[in-house]
């Protein structure tokens, strides 16, 4: 074991100074003296106890959020120490805390960041965990010295941790006299990779990070004990972290509690649910309703809530919803104040949006709610943003777009299989593509162009061992006609005579097409200055393939044009040889 360090010849002169220097003092110097001494050995140790640095390490954001199995020191880092004494009082000095995670029981000064379970806080007898969980931290204890601890973690924020939630109670000495600033308290710190304190990130609603004892304060209870400081307590409540600001960058949330600046009281509390939800929270909730909200169109975005209920008291909450598109605000909509009820809706017509441009297609939108009991803020918890469709689209529209998808990118196809004519498979082949002037109809005999198209490059060959996808292209070469429910029922290949492809021991075919149907192409329209035309794909498998000409045959190709039409489309599948 390590030798505890040699104090210098004039620390206890140097204390003394310091000790006088301090206005109020609640501590005999004795006492200050050795929490002098200490503090002094703590901070000498550094080089065997390191100090507290925030590090990402094998930290992500949510691990270990629930605290039902414990506390996970891969998931959570942990610092404690003393305050740095000054005329005033104390002050944490986050980078003079030693690194570490230490749990005891509450009434000892080496208790810093405790595991509990389930039960009832042995002081003001709320429960230790909150509603519905089996495990949360306590974070402090009950020995007063100018102690404080914190328990962090550090990540790099992404959308899906835009906002994170997490549930708290609070037991602090509630001494007289003393200012705000060296008050017990509970503190919600937001930081950068550069440890600067990002802005406006955590609100406990009273404009401020910290949650300091104040017996005036109408969210804390108090317990009186006779010839004892009062105890402030508040009870488990759920509240918002907001990164919105922060997404791609690293950030550190530190849960602190601190004794108060004298020195002579002390301050602890529970942490539990990080990254949970304020379902149930007193201090109310508020959640995007999806399921009762439209999503495209003239439409509803709807919110549910639950009212905050203090004391018999009955709360408020204020919804806004802001409407951005490429990033820029439109419009900002204001709920009226929600008295009751759990669930609001706005009306929105995207084309009334002032300065919306349609031509977009969509919207964000995102919102929050400010609760309130009375005329004192509890804090606002956000929800998106969401993306809102301007105009829904119809199925027409999805398969609309698809078929330009295909129509893209089977015309980068360069290579085209010649077309037989299936009944006369003695005719010369024709070259295969759908190159047709758009004329008006001669009736009774009307049919679809269809071509196949394949490879990326015109050195491209069809080989005996190859899998190769084919579009297959069916064009409306008529002006005055639409081709309607367009269906190709069967497709095979067999050689060029019409036999059946020769089969591998296995028995499987040595040359096939996948799928052998059917092909849907649904409506093809007229055409106006050139063919319309509609693709599908599909696949060539060849294995272990002699190399010749084989027949490509569709059949079954159906469509109505008043009447039902069938044809047949005949190609060349040349194979080369390996």
């Amino acid at each position: 074991m390590a030798s505890k360090p040699q104090l210098p010849d004039d620390f206890e002169r140097t204390t003394r100074k310091q000790f006088e220097s301090i206005e109020n003092k609640e501590l005999p110097f004795e006492r200050f003296l050795q929490h002098a001494t200490e503090e002094f050995q703590r901070t000498a140790q550094f080089v065997v106890s390191p100090p507290y640095v925030p590090a990402i390490g094998t930290i992500t954001p949510c691990g270990n959020g629930s605290l039902d199995t414990g506390l996970d020191p891969n998931e959570w880092q942990g610092g404690w120490g003393t305050q740095t004494i000054g005329i005033l009082g104390g002050v944490v000095t986050f980078n003079t805390l030693t690194a570490g995670i230490l749990s005891g029981p509450i009434n000892s000064p080496a208790a810093h960041q405790t595991p509990v379970t389930a039960g009832v806080d042995p002081v003001v007898g709320i429960p230790t965990t909150a509603q519905g969980s089996t495990g949360a931290v306590r974070i402090g204890n009950t020995v007063a010295n100018f102690g404080c601890e914190l328990l962090s973690k550090t990540f790099i924020v992404t959308p899906a941790q835009r906002t994170i939630t997490f549930w708290y109670a609070v037991v602090l000495q509630n001494p007289a006299g003393h200012p705000t600033n060296l008050q017990p308290y509970f503190q919600v710190r937001v930081t950068n990779a550069a440890r600067t304190v990002v802005p406006a990130a955590f609100d406990f609603g009273n404009g401020s990070d910290t949650l300091s004892a104040d017996v005036n304060n109408p969210f804390f209870q108090t317990l009186l004990k006779p010839g004892e400081e009062p105890i402030v307590y508040k009870d488990w409540s759920c509240a918002q972290i907001d990164l919105s600001t922060m997404i791609g960058q690293q950030v550190t949330i530190e849960f602190v509690t601190a004794d108060c600046g004298r020195g002579a009281h002390w301050g602890y509390a529970y942490v539990d649910n990080f990254c949970g939800n304020c379902k149930g929270s007193p201090t109310g909730n508020f959640t995007y309703d999806c399921d009762g909200s439209s999503h495209c169109g003239p439409g509803r975005i709807c919110f549910n809530y639950s009212l905050p209920t203090i004391g018999g008291n009955t709360g408020t909450l204020t919804i806004t919803l802001d409407i951005y598109q490429s990033g820029a605000l439109l419009t900002q909509l204001t709920s009226p104040v929600l008295t009751s009820g759990n669930s609001f809706c706005f009306n929105i017509t995207p084309a009334s949006i002032p300065g919306i441009n349609l031509s977009l297609g969509s919207f964000d939108f995102a919102a929050s709610g400010a609760l309130a009991i009375g005329t004192t803020p509890l804090g606002t918890i956000k929800t998106g943003p969401n993306d809102y469709q301007i105009a829904c689209r119809t199925c027409a529209d999805i398969e609309r777009e698809q078929n330009a998808v295909l129509a893209k990118k089977c015309a980068a196809k360069v290579n085209l299989l010649p077309r037989l004519h299936c009944d006369c498979p003695d005719r010369e082949p024709e070259k295969g593509d759908c190159r047709c002037d758009c004329v008006a109809a001669d009736f009774p005999r009307i049919e679809p162009c269809i071509s196949v198209s394949w490879g990326d490059s015109k050195c491209d060959c069809l080989e005996s061992d190859d899998v190769e996808v084919l579009c297959v292209t069916v064009c409306n070469c008529y002006s005055n006609v639409t081709f309607r429910d367009l269906t190709i029922g069967q497709i095979h290949i067999t050689d060029a005579d019409g036999n059946p492809v020769p089969t591998l021991p296995d028995g499987t075919p040595s040359v096939q097409v996948i799928p052998s149907g059917p092909l849907c192409f649904g409506d093809i329209p007229p055409c106006t200055r050139r063919a319309s035309c509609v693709s599908r794909e599909l696949v060539l498998y060849t294995r272990g393939a002699v190399g010749k000409d084989y027949r490509l045959s569709f059949e079954g190709v159906c469509f109505e044009v008043c009447h039902q039409y069938q044809t047949k489309g005949c190609f060349v599948v040349k194979v080369c040889q390996d």
